[in-house]
């Protein structure tokens, strides 16, 4: 599914996995629908032709957003060696976006997902945060035989720069920064996570994918937009 579709478009039928996309000519415009077992949806757009784009994005785009934050959970406890670095790789949603392209630009379209939508409180009901979540089993190894219409991967750095062993369960990221790239088999990133105390950590994204060679997606949001102290997101509630 994913990929760059050109002009001419008339007409353009993509299934895959339930959802079912389609480009027809209406008259003077064209006319974009989208369906599934539970939604459907349908746009008029107003030129002769364009290009469709369609590539997985950062998680923050979905039209019935509640939050930016996701939390990955373990589905076993790491335990991180004093002044020790590790990798670990871990699964996680993806949200997948339709670009409509131009001569010059392209602008998002729709955005849909195929992966469950759950949703969880990190810290106490005052001053915690909700986050999208996903439990995700952790490997050692680069997972293999996953759909990438559905789950991605991701490769955390743990940076443990305490004198303790220290015990991981949950990973906190803000979305905006996602950093995401893809081929016809694999959609991954990569995020470090610093481990600075018992309870409290910092993340962020690197903007690199697991293999060489891969596809960088449009990123959606705009990182200019961003300040620098934003770019990383401090755990502050438990690990």
């Amino acid at each position: 599914m994913y990929g760059y579709y050109k002009s001419p478009l008339n007409p353009l039928r993509i299934s895959k996995e339930g959802i079912h996309l389609q480009i027809e000519k209406d008259g003077n415009t064209l006319r974009y629908e989208r369906t599934s077992s539970n939604e459907s949806i349908e746009k008029i757009l107003l030129t002769k032709d364009c290009g469709i784009i369609i590539n997985p994005i950062e998680a923050q785009k979905l039209h019935k957003q509640v939050t930016q934050y996701l939390l990955i959970d373990f589905d076993k406890s790491v335990f991180v060696e004093p002044k020790d670095t590790n990798n670990i790789y871990l699964t996680f949603p993806i949200d997948i976006g339709v670009f409509i392209s131009g001569r010059k630009n392209y602008d998002l379209l729709d955005t849909f997902t195929l992966a469950k939508q759950k949703y969880t409180l990190y810290g106490d009901p005052r001053n915690g945060v909700i986050c999208k979540y996903h439990k995700s089993p952790v490997s050692t190894s680069l997972p293999n035989n996953l759909n990438p219409l559905i789950n991605g991967v991701m490769k955390l750095k743990l940076i443990n720069t305490t004198d303790d062993w220290i015990e991981i369960t949950k990973s906190v990221f803000d979305s905006h920064e996602m950093k995401v790239y893809f081929n016809v088999a694999l959609v991954s990133m990569r995020a470090h996570m610093k481990i600075l105390s018992e309870k409290i950590a910092e993340t962020e994204f690197i903007n690199s994918g697991v293999k060489r060679g891969m596809k960088k997606a449009l990123e959606v949001f705009e990182p200019s937009k961003i300040t620098v102290s934003q770019k990383k997101f401090t755990m502050e509630e438990g690990l």
